[in-house]
Order: structure tokens, then C-alpha cells, then sequence
């Protein structure tokens, strides 16, 4: 389910400067910066991972830019798994230092942008959460020294290094969509390929006949809001499942494992975004609360009385996407949309007011857009800011591009 070719990916992450944002929505007085690499950087060396004494045999899954970029849905569902999967062996999700700078170059190359920032995003929420996924440390390296001649390949060899230093630790499969970064790593596993519709897929590729694999997700296999493979089209990104590509470049997945009772497949273009917008401006939210409570110091104890809002009587790390946007809402006067922006950026388990993607009006969708760019102008947040810089053209595109009906 390749996007782009890996080698396009990497020449454009060092050679991104063809696109910027051209005007951020709500910055005219707000100085726009995007930190997110400080932030993983800085959660990564607070947070490091250290290996047990006895932690045995160890399985390093170490993951390559544009699986990130083409398969997040698949790397977020498999590294959830395994914080909840007792496996019978020590396993890390490794990402090699270069990816992050790899995403954060490929936040300038128009129709990428958005997919490298969510990815990011990703990365320092799971970085946060130390549990299956961690960064490379710049000690964790054999020091490879590059020739001359190699500087082109500077970044397949950073991850070849990587990879190096993990195999004196356990066993590393590396996880790429680039024959020739899989050919120079001399991956003795064979490649989980590209088109990776769950984790379930992921993980009977990894552990073979050694491990019941159940346990593992199987609903990713529906649609996925990705870049487009199509560089002529005017589309930015599209869905993609088993189906052939309709001519308008966008495809929807009818083909898969039905889902559990506790699990939902998307099987909309609107839904997939939706989905996608929900997993990013949760994180976004959440650090831009972090920051506004700590500033504000209010990054006390919960408090204990029973009049208090009911964000203020949790602990911060139960906080939800409603808890956040109801204590800034109490910190300045943003602006309120209809439906509320709290609303719109529910999980399906969360509250009986959820609704899928398709079913919010084009007009619901712009005036939540608009509540999240007002509170990234009022807090003057630029990740807020720039990210919803570059979704609108994809909410614009899904809403002008002819969608199978769902029959839902």
C-alpha cells in the first residue's frame, strides 16, 4: 500500500523546502513554530527505556519513515497491543533518530505534510507513555563512519546503524518499505510487505507459528485516509482498500474480517479522516493543556470538591479530549462551535453523542475546524495552527471528490 516510492520520501525529507504553508489560519499575530521533534526529543531523554537485568530474549521491530507514513494506523494498533499482550518475550518498537527528522523535513512537501505531523504526534504520545515504543538514544549507535561516496545514502546507513547496535542486544527485524534499505540491512526476516491491513497481520509476520496471535487486532483492514500514489492528481491523499482505484483517486475498502462487538471499521473517506483528526488533536490538545495548566499553575492534586468541574477532580493523565477543551474554554474566551468541539472529537467509546465521520454535516466540520483555530490563536499554539493549516485542504478534498455511499 506503498504512497510514494521510499526513495521519494527520503529525497524529499532532505530536500523538502519546495512547499511551505504560504498563510497559517489564525496567525497573524502569532508567532508559528512547530516544536514537535524538540518534544520527542526532550520526552525521550526524560523518559528513557531502560532494559531489565533479566529481561531475556528481546525482539527490536525497528521502523522505517515511510511505514509510518503509509501504515500509522497499523503501527498504532500493533504497539497498543502489545502494551496490553504479555508476550513471552521482552519487545521494543524502535525508531531510529533520523526518522524524526525525516517526518519533520517532510512537513514541508505539499500533500505529506499532514501525514508527517500525525505521525509525529503519534511518536511523542507513545514516547510519553513508555511502554512498547521508544526512540533510539544518540549513544545507541556503532559509530559507522560514512565515505564519501555514501553521503547520498546518509540516512539508509543511520538506520543500518541502528540496526546494528540493536542486533548486540536481541534479534531486529526491520520494518521498511525500501528494497534497498531491507537489501543493506541483510533483514533475515522476511518483510511484513506493504500492504499491512492490522495488527493481527503484523504480528503472525513477525512471531510466525511461535505465538498465538489472536490476541492481536484484525479491523484495520478498512480504509485508510493516505497520501496518494497518483503524483497528477489534483487529489491530496486517499482511502485505500482491496479495491481497484476509482479514476477520482479516492477507494473504499468493502472487503475484510467483520468487526467486533467493541471495535468499529470506518468505511467512509469522511469517517477515515475523522478518525485521523480525532487520534491527532487529542494528543494536541493534550499538550497544549499540559502547558496552559503549568503556566497557570494549576498542575496541583485533583480537587476534592464535589462542586468542582469534573476535570478538575481527575488526575491530568485521565483527562480526555472533552476534559481538555473544557478547562481551556475556562482559561479564555474561545470561540464555541456547533456541535461543540468536544462533541466532534469524541471516540465511538466515549459518549452516545459520538458519530461517525459522514454523519456531520460539511458545515459541522468547518465551524469545529474554526473552534480549533481560535483556541490555537488565543493560547498562541503554532502545532495547533499548523496542522489544521494542513488538513483543510483535505477536508476540502474529501468533501469535493465523489464517495461510494457506505450503505451503513
Amino acid at each position: 500500500m506503498l504512497a510514494v516510492h521510499p526513495s521519494q520520501l527520503r529525497h524529499s525529507a532532505a530536500g523538502a523546502s519546495s512547499w511551505q504553508p504560504s498563510a497559517v489560519h489564525g496567525a497573524d499575530s502569532v508567532r508559528v513554530k512547530d516544536d514537535t521533534l524538540a518534544r520527542i526529543t526532550n520526552a525521550a531523554n526524560d523518559v528513557e527505556m531502560l532494559e531489565p537485568v533479566d529481561a531475556g530474549p528481546t525482539l527490536y521491530l525497528v521502523l522505517d519513515t515511510n511505514v509510518l507514513i503509509d501504515n500509522l494506523n497499523v503501527i498504532r494498533s500493533f504497539s497498543e497491543d502489545l502494551d496490553h499482550i504479555a508476550l513471552p518475550w521482552s519487545m521494543k518498537i524502535i525508531v531510529p533518530y533520523v526518522v524524526l527528522s525525516e517526518l519533520d523535513g517532510l512537513k514541508k512537501r505539499e500533500g505529506l505534510s499532514w501525514f508527517a505531523r500525525t505521525a509525529s504526534t503519534f511518536l511523542l504520545q507513545k514516547v510519553k507513555e513508555k511502554k512498547s515504543l521508544k526512540v533510539q538514544a544518540r549513544s545507541e549507535t556503532v559509530n559507522t563512519q560514512l565515505h564519501e561516496h555514501e553521503q547520498a545514502r546518509s540516512a539508509d546507513i543511520t538506520i543500518w546503524d541502528c540496526c546494528q547496535y540493536y542486533k548486540t542486544k536481541g534479534e531486529v527485524v526491520l520494518l521498511s518499505n525500501d528494497i534497498n534499505l531491507q537489501t543493506l540491512c541483510e533483514n533475515e526476516e522476511p518483510p511484513p510487505g506493504r500492504r499491512l491491513l492490522s495488527s493481527r497481520e503484523l504480528a503472525a509476520k513477525l512471531f510466525g507459528e511461535h505465538l498465538d496471535v489472536s490476541p492481536f487486532r484484525v479491523h484495520e483492514n478498512a480504509p485508510r485516509y493516505r497520501p496518494t500514489r497518483l503524483s497528477q492528481t489534483h487529489h491530496l491523499a486517499q482511502t485505500e482498500g482491496p479495491k481497484a482505484d476509482e479514476p477520482d483517486g479516492m477507494d473504499v475498502d468493502d472487503d475484510g474480517a467483520a468487526a467486533g462487538t467493541e471495535s468499529w471499521v470506518p468505511s467512509h473517506a469522511l469517517d477515515a479522516l475523522h478518525i485521523q483528526i480525532i487520534d491527532h488533536f487529542t494528543v494536541v490538545l493534550a499538550e497544549l493543556a499540559q502547558r496552559v495548566r503549568h503556566e497557570a499553575g494549576d498542575d496541583g492534586p485533583p480537587a476534592r470538591s464535589p462542586h468542582a468541574p469534573e476535570h478538575r477532580r481527575k488526575g491530568f493523565r485521565s483527562w480526555n479530549v472533552r476534559d481538555c477543551v473544557e478547562y481551556l474554554e475556562s482559561k479564555k474566551a474561545v470561540e464555541k462551535s456547533q456541535p461543540p468541539l468536544q462533541m466532534f472529537l469524541l471516540r465511538r467509546s466515549e459518549d452516545r453523542g459520538w458519530r461517525r465521520g459522514q454523519d456531520w454535516p460539511r458545515q459541522a466540520w468547518e465551524n469545529c475546524l474554526d473552534a480549533l483555530e481560535d483556541i490555537g490563536r488565543q493560547f498562541e499554539d503554532g502545532l495547533v495552527l499548523l496542522s489544521l493549516t494542513e488538513l483543510r485542504p483535505h477536508v476540502t478534498d474529501v468533501f469535493n471528490t465523489r464517495l461510494r455511499p457506505t450503505g451503513i
